[in-house]
């Protein structure tokens, strides 16, 4: 009997040894690691039954977190594929190949859309040819996959929409049939909203990200980026079109006149002479919008405060990160939920020339209902030479069958939010971090990073007093020496 309970230890042995080998070898392969644990992805999630793909060095990853050790497995026969994402039921992944953009220009290879089943090794089946940015329909069975896709070939960078059309397959036990189509007025990359009435898009140097109302408008799109803001001097009222892209289609269920997308910065709110009160100023994807079909905006996400960047003033090219935006933004299947990469701008000092390098070393889920953010993923490899660079991640996540959308919680526009009311901060902070020295100096940003205190003793917020909305709020202690020893999102009641 002992010798028998002894193979059996060897044998669980070895089965670890070689599961972590396998698991280090796929880390040291990717250059990359998960930085969720399981409890931290319940906790954010509400679940662990939760799954990513992305692309990474011209291929495709998953990672499934319901596994006993989440781990990277690359999805073979994917090379060259881009634009993955997740059936409703977690079970299937459809992505494009051929070409690494939206629709090709002249000369390029054309895309190929394909499905198949969300594991390591499986046979894909081709949907369409000359077919780009798959997505799937969200309100359907899971037996009865349905794939919209653009048929786009070139894109005239003023009113891309227009070209091409818009197309639906249905996958019955696997078999594609045939195609039907959504619009024959333009293609529309990014998805069709749950209720199959909002399809949405926008391009990189187009003039906005629009949307389309399938039962009206006349077939017209509208921009919903039409961003309100005041002039300079009269403080009248007035709005700035400005340009989006990476646009995903709203998954919520009750708001489905939504989508999410990013611009290119305020400039053309600063060029026209105006300001916008409440977001400041920004770079380009630095912020994440929310809009609703009638041009206004409803939420916006700041890139993460945990990234902290050094000053190009101050780099000694030693591969200091100065720069960070937003890339690949895309609405999970559950309303409440993003996934995104976060860009970092690198800078080297090379053979006497700074030179910088620009890699989406991490990918985030973003909480879309309180505005707070998890890193899942970091590259591990920020060198001069790396390729390593997280491409359009799609983030899956199980919704319970008793799950009730809150009904309010996308219903406010940016502007109608509460006032909140007049509060000294002493008792706020004190709630989440405790023994902070009197002589520290506190910091508190908007979700936009525009500074609402600034350089205040901690012992001055004894008395000190601000009137801010309700809300959440990037909070910075930094010692008297300017370190800095505490940062995080806090929610202001």
């Amino acid at each position: 009997m002992k010798i028998k309970k002894q193979f059996i230890l060897i044998d669980n042995f070895i089965f670890l040894f070689f599961a972590l080998l396998i698991c280090n070898f796929s880390y040291a392969q990717l250059k990359a690691k998960i930085t969720a644990s399981k409890t931290q992805i319940n906790e954010f999630c509400g679940t662990t039954n939760v799954k990513i793909v992305f692309g990474c060095q011209n291929e495709l990853y998953f990672v499934d977190f319901s596994d006993s050790f989440p781990q990277f497995q690359k999805i073979n026969n994917t090379v060259s594929a881009f634009f993955p994402v997740i059936s409703s039921d977690g079970k299937w992944i459809t992505y494009q190949t051929g070409v690494n953009v939206e629709g090709p220009s002249s000369g390029q290879a054309k895309g190929t859309i394909w499905l198949r089943r969300l594991v390591a090794d499986a046979t894909p089946i081709k949907i369409a040819d000359t077919a780009y940015v798959p997505r799937f329909v969200q309100n359907t069975s899971a037996d009865t996959l349905e794939i919209i896709y653009s048929t786009s070939v070139t894109c005239p960078q003023s009113l891309c929409y227009l070209d091409g059309k818009t197309l639906k397959k249905k996958i019955i036990n696997g078999i594609p049939q045939s195609s039907e189509t959504i619009t024959e007025n333009g293609s529309y990359y990014g998805g069709i909203s749950w209720d199959n009435r909002y399809l949405c898009t926008a391009w990189p140097g187009g003039p906005n990200a629009f949307m389309l109302d399938l039962q009206n408008g006349n077939g017209n799109p509208v921009p919903v980026h039409n961003i309100r803001v005041k002039k300079q001097g009269s403080d009248i009222d007035t709005f700035i079109t400005i340009g989006g892209c990476n646009p995903s289609r709203s998954a919520s269920r009750i708001f489905t006149n939504t989508m999410l997308y990013f611009d290119f910065s305020s400039s053309a709110i600063t060029l026209a002479k105006c300001y916008h009160p409440l977001l400041g100023k920004w770079k380009e994807h630095q912020l994440l919008f929310i809009s609703r079909y009638d041009g206004e905006d409803l939420k916006v996400f700041n890139t993460p405060s945990d990234k902290i960047l050094v000053p190009i003033s101050s780099a000694e090219g030693k591969g200091e990160a100065v720069g960070k935006e937003w890339n690949n933004p895309e609405w999970s299947n559950h309303p409440y939920f993003a996934v995104a990469s976060l860009l970092i701008d690198r800078l080297f000092l090379v053979s006497n020339t700074w030179e910088h390098t620009l890699n989406n070393e991490a990918i985030y889920i973003v909480n879309l209902k309180d505005s707070i953010y998890l890193k899942i993923i970091e590259s591990t490899d920020t060198s001069y030479s790396s390729n390593i660079t997280f491409t359009n991640p799609f983030i899956w996540i199980e919704i319970p069958s008793d799950f009730k959308e809150d009904s309010t919680w996308l219903k406010q526009t940016i502007w109608e939010r509460s006032a909140g009311v007049i509060k000294p901060f002493k008792e706020t902070l004190h709630s989440v971090i405790n023994k902070i020295p009197d002589d520290a100096k506190v910091y508190i940003y908007s979700l936009s990073g525009k500074k609402m205190i600034c350089n205040i003793d901690f012992i001055q917020l004894n008395k000190y007093e601000h009137k801010l909305k309700s809300g959440i709020y990037f909070i910075e202690i930094k010692d008297k020496f300017g370190s800095k020893f505490f940062c995080k999102v806090i929610k202001i009641k």
